[in-house]
């Protein structure tokens, strides 16, 4: 019973404590014009609504009460100024380095960075350097796709041929997250074992949920799952490093960025840590999963329900067709005949991001639609804002 007394006497303390530091950080922030709207509850601020509601209501909910332009709250942890709209996405992305930087939430930081662990967030200066390596050999750039487009339809056509062909009905998402997965493993991490693939499709699922979540680390919450696949991805990836190191070390050729990653150097000729590799790659894989599948099965949906629009896709994916000899697979002239799937995708993307919104963190005050978010404060842009409209793509 003494016990019992003791930990609800340091639960009380503690909760009190939290309560001081929060009421004077707010009292030190209502300084200035500050965007109208709500900080919520104290420590966890607007967060449930947030991500256990609809974000777009979230959104439509508080533009409707407190401005269409930009509004303030308080989720995952931080005070955020919400800014509304395709002008809001504008102004965000073409004062970038201006007046934003880069900012990913804490519970992606934790996910991602086990490597830094304990270690401070690193500067702006140190990103870009990290983005400066990782770009270096040119495998993100469009032209590295014609070169990587005929095995990536040879990959497809397998995929649908196991998973698709004959079948009465079939499961577009779940296809698309084993395909995008597949190609990703193939691009980046230079294996294409369908078992490995397989295990990582329900770690990858776990991981895109605990992206955006509240950093609670005990069994059954969100967060604890997704740092638990983390963990067995890292243990996956780790046993593919120490192969392909001595894949390299016997002279194979290898073409793949972790092949990449393990052989470069900086400028002092120190070599990237297996853990560093691990975490990278494993944020290329996740960034090439979800969205992209996400894509192709919005695409379907969409297609689907148009029929004068299938037919017009489905035209002209034929005249590719009949312009290849059996066998003989995508080339990039091929690709460049695709315009109206194309821009049907594009319209996909513009109605269904992939990506709900972005966040960055404010470099310095500034001043938009006559309100001031001051420095540290982070910076959110919902792309799926403005949206609703269909234009004259199709």
């Amino acid at each position: 019973m003494e016990a019992f007394f003791i930990v609800l006497a340091l639960v009380a303390i503690t909760l009190t404590l939290a309560l001081v530091v929060f009421a004077s950080g707010r009292g030190k922030r209502s300084d200035g014009n500050l965007p109208p709207g709500s900080f919520g509850w104290p420590i966890m601020g607007e967060t449930v609504e947030f991500l256990f509601g609809k974000p777009d209501k979230f959104v439509f909910d508080r533009m409707a009460k407190y401005s269409p332009d930009i509004f303030k709250t308080r989720i995952l942890g931080e005070d955020t100024a919400v800014i509304c709209g395709p002008s809001g996405h504008k102004f965000l992305f073409t004062n970038e380095h201006r007046y934003f930087t880069a900012f990913r939430p804490h519970s992606m930081q934790m996910i991602f960075r086990s490597y830094k662990e304990g270690a401070p967030p690193p500067a702006p200066a140190a990103q870009d350097e990290e983005a400066k390596v990782l770009r270096s050999p040119g495998f993100l750039k469009p032209e590295a796709l014609v070169r990587y487009l005929g095995k990536m339809d040879s990959i497809t056509q397998q995929q649908m041929q196991s998973e698709w062909e004959g079948k009465r009905e079939v499961r577009v998402y779940p296809l698309a997250k084993s395909l995008t997965l597949t190609l990703a493993c193939q691009f980046f991490v230079g294996t294409d074992e369908p078992e490995r693939i397989a295990r990582l499709v329900a770690y990858f699922d776990d991981i895109t949920l605990g992206l955006h979540s509240i950093t609670f680390n005990f069994p059954g919450t969100i967060f604890y799952r997704a740092n638990k696949a983390a963990v067995a991805i890292r243990k996956e990836l780790r046993a593919v490093i120490k192969d392909k190191k001595v894949a390299i070390s016997s002279g194979t050729p290898m073409r793949d960025i972790l092949s990449h990653m393990i052989m470069a150097s900086d400028p002092s000729g120190k070599h990237m840590p297996e853990a560093e590799i691990a975490d990278k790659i494993m944020g290329f894989l996740t960034a090439g999963y979800s969205t992209v599948a996400t894509a192709m099965t919005f695409f379907m949906k969409y297609v689907g329900e148009r029929p004068d629009i299938y037919k017009k896709v489905l035209d002209e994916q034929m005249e590719v067709a009949a312009s290849k000899k059996p066998g003989e697979l995508l080339q990039w002239d091929d690709m460049n005949k695709m315009k109206y799937s194309w821009n049907v995708l594009n319209e996909v993307m513009r109605l269904t991001p992939p990506l709900q919104g972005t966040f960055r963190e404010a470099l310095t005050d500034f001043t938009y639609a006559g309100y001031t978010v001051p420095k540290g404060w982070k910076v959110c842009n919902f792309t799926r804002l403005g949206a609703t409209q269909p234009c004259q793509l199709l």
